[in-house]
């Protein structure tokens, strides 16, 4: 499940980033690794940038996003739990 939604991210970022590639037409790609927790609405909080590309020219767009998502919530003992630490790569590929 983590892999198809970060395939729709990516498709949804194609088409929503035009401003990123008219401030520097040089750059075409990148990437943002996050960190973050799922609480038990399944909602991403605590987002922490661990790694990006091109001086952090994506972060913003990329905790953006991720704030959108919306998970199914771990179950344990029958009740919703909060999942920390995960991690998330978002690709950038800026098509023209």
């Amino acid at each position: 499940m983590k892999y198809l939604l970060t395939a729709l991210f990516i498709l949804v970022l194609i088409g929503g980033c035009t401003s990123t590639s008219q401030s520097d037409p040089q750059i075409k790609n990148g990437y943002v690794q996050m960190q973050f927790d799922i609480n038990e609405q399944g909602r991403p909080e605590n987002i922490r940038i661990i790694e990006s590309s091109h001086n952090g020219l994506f972060d913003q767009e990329a905790i953006r996003s991720l704030k959108e998502w919306k998970y199914n919530p771990k179950i344990e003992n029958g009740a919703p739990v909060r999942q920390t630490n995960q991690k998330v790569q978002l690709d950038f590929d800026i098509k023209n």
